[in-house]
């Protein structure tokens, strides 16, 4: 899933990639391997080549923050209205969960049309509600969730055929 990093207002791509139980950040180029568990109060350990973290995670719309060492990092969707057709087409019309957690309701069906930013689904995670936005316009291809269902991190939740 590509991000954006704002630090000091200068914006990184980070690229965070999930294989299996272990995680691959891509900054600039460079591969990051990590390892990340949830403990028993809900928060991430992440061990990194520097060592080991204890991080927090919640979204606030297309945003990411990200708490850790007593600071919080905003990480952020790319905007599709300004991506490029590849760009898109190459991350996928996908909308997946950010973390895990409950879907509370399914707002679209197969065969619906939906708009860049519109509510799709909305999840629970962490005690907190969050809706799940389509990020491009479209139209729902398949649902791959139903209310209830507990998805994990990384899971498709709807598929999104790209609008024509």
């Amino acid at each position: 899933m590509l991000f954006n990093f704002r630090n000091q207002e200068q914006d990184t791509a980070v690229d965070v990639i999930r294989q299996g139980d272990r995680w691959i950040l891509n900054i600039e180029g460079q591969d990051i391997p990590l390892e990340a568990d949830h403990d028993r109060t809900g928060c991430w350990l992440v061990d990194t080549h520097q060592g080991r973290r204890r991080l927090w995670v919640t979204a606030r719309g297309d945003e990411r923050l990200v708490f850790c060492d007593g600071r919080v990092h905003t990480f952020r969707l790319p905007d599709p209205e300004h991506e490029d057709a590849d760009t898109l087409s190459d991350s996928g019309p996908h909308l997946v969960a950010a973390m895990p957690g409950k879907v509370v309701r399914v707002l679209a069906a197969p065969g619906e049309t939906v708009t860049a930013g519109q509510a799709v689904v909305i999840m629970e995670s962490m005690k907190m509600e969050t809706e799940l936005t389509a990020a491009m316009d479209g139209i729902i291809e398949t649902v791959h969730v139903e209310q209830g269902q507990i998805v994990a991190q990384g899971d498709t939740l709807v598929t999104i055929a790209v609008g024509e």
